[in-house]
């Protein structure tokens, strides 16, 4: 089976049924008719315009659809394509499952169901309304942690796991090394592993027989499992897997009453919405994220998510907003590390921070002020050697603020350090702003350096 990425829930399910764009529209349209419609009006191009966003198919055709994929007629209502999405029955369990403890073991189980590598959507499972009603679940279920063990499923042993708190001991410190590995080697050498480490965390989960501090703690590295496991499908491109194991984490650390890791795993998903969604709907996850957590959050937890709601405000164009939120993380930075910072807020820095304030100032149209940032950064703790993905991304970014000053040596050169420090990474990110960046170039190929650059990442 071929391993490219489907972009577009009808792609996606064109590809279950094993139909070109011409032999599924035979289908539609014989539905079409069935239904009352009389023929459609073909061409060539129809699916994949409509794939692509360029034209929207009419209302008799959505009802079409709906049949054909065995969606309710008054689901047509969410939307095109938004009510696509329901005819992926293994999602449902994660979407809409209570927000209870029995809810979080049905999804962490679904989630370990589908983890396997076949699942090639690119696209989002939860958007809009959608996205807002998980958020909401994730900040009422915190006030009521699960008391109750949930039901042990019959396909269990009947046994229990002895939690020890070295035996939780290691287990964190093996996703603290995974995470690490991570900020090297990129997503797609690390999806597996994650996964296994992900599906150990559920074995154990579903084994234990009680909910107190020892469990809830486990259900925090479940939570952060799970977070790492959609963010290293993010960063492959596979963004329906990455969804699910976000949302999945959501539900884990709301049932271990860990408002810190649930805070994170919405920051991360903002990152993807902001990415490949609407950044408005990145920017509410923040909030959330920031409401639930005003009174429980570390100031370096506080200090990132105020960072990451300035590059969601970035993308909607407040430049006020932004610049505000990022004073805001520097000066939560500002009051010091605490005994009780997560693990997994290490990568936060002040380096890391003027990164992204570059990466907001070229996303708001300001590529001077970009290179000021990104200049700062260098001269206070950002250590590119250990964060080579992030690095590539800033370098790309880089040249694209040196571009649009017209600077093209400098992008060039920038361009040129990325194209080859990203030979060591496998990451789709990255290679994808390097794409970006190529398009962007290839207008000036008349310049040497340009065209140095171009053949040397043709």
């Amino acid at each position: 089976m071929s391993d490219q990425l489907l972009p577009h829930p009808l792609a996606a399910l064109r590809a279950e049924l094993g139909l070109s764009g011409e032999q599924y529209l035979d289908r539609l349209d014989d539905v079409h008719c069935a239904l009352g419609y009389g023929r459609m009006a073909k061409s060539r191009q129809k699916v994949s315009r409509w794939e692509n966003g360029v034209n929207s198919p009419e209302m008799p055709a959505r009802y079409a659809m709906a049949r054909l994929h065995g969606i309710p007629r008054a689901a047509t209502e969410l939307g095109w394509p938004d009510f696509l999405l329901l005819a992926f029955p293994d999602d449902r369990p994660v979407l809409d499952s209570p927000w209870t403890l029995a809810g979080t073991v049905a999804a962490v189980a679904a989630t370990a169901r589908g983890g396997s590598m076949q699942d090639r959507r690119g696209f989002l499972i939860a958007s809009g309304a959608t996205l807002t009603s998980v958020a909401t679940s994730w900040s009422s279920a915190l006030a009521e942690p699960a008391q109750a063990s949930p039901p042990v499923a019959a396909d269990v042993v009947p046994m229990k796991t002895r939690l020890t708190p070295v035996l939780l001991d290691t287990l964190e410190q093996r996703l603290d090394d995974l995470r690490r590995l991570d900020d090297v080697l990129g997503g797609a050498r690390l999806r597996q592993t994650a996964i296994a480490e992900y599906d150990l965390l559920e074995g154990l989960a579903k084994r234990t027989g009680q909910h107190g501090p020892l469990e809830r703690r486990l259900l925090s590295l479940l939570a952060e499992a799970a977070r790492m496991c959609g963010w290293l499908q993010f960063d492959s491109g596979h963004h329906a897997r990455a969804q699910r194991y976000y949302i999945t984490a959501l539900r884990a650390s709301a049932s271990a009453g860990d408002h810190q890791v649930g805070a994170n795993t919405l920051a991360f998903m903002a990152i993807q919405v902001y990415s490949e969604g609407n950044p408005q709907d990145a920017v509410a996850l923040v909030r959330t994220a920031q409401d639930a957590t005003v009174r429980c959050a570390t100031p370096r937890v506080k200090s990132m998510l105020h960072a990451r709601a300035a590059r969601a405000l970035s993308k909607t164009g407040d430049r006020i907003g932004c610049w505000r939120e990022l004073d805001s993380a520097r000066a939560e930075y500002a009051r010091g590390p605490h005994d009780d910072d997560p693990s997994w807020s290490y990568w936060l820095n002040p380096g890391e921070i003027e990164m992204l304030a570059g990466s907001s100032a070229l996303d708001l149209d300001d590529p001077r002020r970009a290179l000021t940032h990104f200049e700062q950064a260098r001269h206070v703790q950002y250590a590119a050697d250990g964060y080579a993905r992030d690095h590539v991304l800033y370098l790309t970014r880089s040249a694209r603020a040196h571009l649009q000053l017209g600077d093209l040596d400098a992008a060039s050169a920038a361009a040129t350090t990325a194209f080859t420090q990203n030979a060591t990474l496998n990451s789709s990110r990255p290679s994808g702003a390097l794409d970006d960046l190529r398009h962007e170039l290839a207008p000036h190929r008349n310049v040497r350096a340009v065209q140095d650059f171009l053949q040397l990442s043709a």
